[in-house]
């Protein structure tokens, strides 16, 4: 929930509350709070919804005005909204619908969703690297950076290119991040383009973090003019997180 971006909501939410509870407290009104908040919490799915319904379609300024769509925050809060507006209903008794049925398909889209990435993975020209419910470190200078796959299911990987030889070419990385980590450290001169997803994750490159229940995002580094290396990152994060640092 993204308190520093969007304030205003969250503080009339939280002076509303404290206004409700202070009356009820002084006997000028007689209200239950714990069944208002067992009947309303899903107000809060609406206003975090809300919230990330205008990060993606926020404006930024770099000189003049452009214009910055990002799809996977304005379809987390449509989800958001959706799903906040759906139980506040059935809460109030606007109708009656069994939620259990959802999460009993939960799980099964979650390993659907963790079985199409792995075999988009390892569809790519490399070899595959595995990190199930274990670590992959590859910090040795002797090393070179090769094209290939590296997933982690529930487990953690972790490169650094800064100390690896990098030839002068194209090179393709495919990230998987299943309930785990990967982090990569890169140096400033090869151009990086990094195509992330991320479901219920989160991806990180270089200042930049995106995230949520579903979040798509691409970033661009150019690199140091007249590089002929260039990194080419796909990175799919699910209930994990990848990092490209310095």
């Amino acid at each position: 929930m993204d308190f520093q971006r969007k304030p205003v909501h969250w503080g009339f939410l939280f002076i509303t509350l404290g206004i409700i509870w202070l009356l009820n407290n002084l006997k000028i009104v007689q209200v239950d709070i714990v069944r208002v908040i067992l009947i309303y919490w899903p107000v809060l799915l609406i206003i975090w919804g809300i919230g990330a319904i205008t990060q993606g379609l926020d404006n930024e300024y770099n000189g003049k005005q452009k214009k910055r769509f990002l799809s996977g925050a304005f379809l987390t809060g449509i989800i958001l909204v959706v799903a906040g507006a759906a139980i506040l209903g059935r809460n109030i008794g606007l109708y009656y619908f069994n939620f259990t049925i959802l999460w009993q398909a939960f799980w099964p889209v979650v390993l659907i969703f963790i079985g199409w990435n792995l075999l988009r993975g390892t569809s790519s020209v490399g070899r595959t690297h595995w990190a199930v419910m274990s670590g992959i470190d590859m910090k040795n200078s002797e090393w070179k950076v090769q094209s290939g796959n590296y997933i982690a299911f529930m487990g953690g990987v972790d490169l650094d290119l800064t100390a690896a030889e990098i030839p002068e070419q194209e090179i393709f990385l495919n990230l998987t991040a299943v309930m785990g980590g990967i982090k990569i450290k890169v140096p400033p001169e090869p151009g990086i383009e990094f195509d992330a997803t991320a479901f219920l994750g989160g991806v990180k490159f270089l200042q930049e973090e995106s995230g949520g229940i579903f979040a798509s995002r691409t970033f661009v580094y150019e690199g140091e003019t007249g590089t002929k290396r260039k990194l080419i990152i796909t990175g799919r994060a699910m209930m994990g997180g990848i990092e490209i640092v310095r």
